[in-house]
């Protein structure tokens, strides 16, 4: 990391030591290195990724392939998370809050458009948790608001609350513009 931006990240948490640190890890190409990873995971207490995500973190820690709750159990009191989601696709997320731990189902969906669909959820997600709502609760908002972004063209799609809720497991969203 460059020392500059290091350097306005120390001041930022000094100045609001108690305020959420969200860590959404997003691995791309080229755009990131083992050790920056490890210290950016040490500095937050909320943190976000995705499946491929957790083998690569496990990689750089030197940990064994774990089950998903184990990842989030281990890794939550290895840095001091409170919370820490894993992201699965159409197959939905894992949650840990707390100790509290939640596999919850995704919504099938027609994707549209992927770009935007983990963005969505992570505000919904952090959205759930300045709620103080259950982590199942909190997966199930966080995966439907994916799926809906998910079915619509463009990163940022609009959508209604109505539109989130209606959402159903049961029969793929199938919209027509």
């Amino acid at each position: 990391m460059d020392p500059r931006v290091r350097s306005v990240t120390r001041k930022l948490i000094s100045a609001a030591p108690g305020a959420r640190r969200f860590y959404d890890i997003n691995l791309r190409a080229n755009s990131y290195t083992p050790a920056l990873v490890c210290e950016l995971l040490r500095q937050a207490n909320v943190v976000k990724l995705n499946d491929s995500e957790v083998a690569s973190v496990e990689g750089f820690l030197g940990l064994s392939r774990a089950g998903l709750e184990e990842f989030c159990r281990g890794a939550a009191k290895r840095f001091g998370w409170q919370a820490v989601c894993l992201t699965r696709g159409e197959r939905g997320c894992a949650v840990l809050i707390d100790r509290v731990y939640a596999e919850v189902e995704g919504y099938p969906v027609l994707v549209a458009d992927a770009v935007g669909a983990g963005d969505a959820f992570a505000a919904a997600f952090l959205h759930g948790l300045g709620e103080g709502w259950r982590a199942a609760e909190i997966g199930d908002f966080a995966n439907r608001l994916g799926a809906l972004v998910a079915s619509r063209p463009g990163a940022i799609p609009e959508w209604t609350l109505e539109e989130c809720r209606a959402l159903s497991r049961a029969r793929p969203l199938v919209l027509k513009y």
